[in-house]
């Protein structure tokens, strides 16, 4: 989960630089890609927890 979150980071960062050095196309590009990516990883990772969580007790 920490180099999911360290890699989501990374790319909203790196279109954060994309953007500014103005280039708004490749900022978008990286936007979408980083969203479209992260969020079913996300998704997957917290209903993974969320089981987990539910067979400990």
């Amino acid at each position: 989960m920490k180099k999911l979150m360290i890699w989501t980071t990374s790319g909203f960062v790196l279109a954060l630089a994309c953007g500014l050095a103005g280039l708004p196309h490749l900022s978008a590009t990286l936007v979408t890609l980083t969203v479209f990516c992260a969020a079913p990883a996300l998704v997957v990772a917290g209903l993974d927890a969320l089981s987990c969580a539910g067979t400990d007790a």
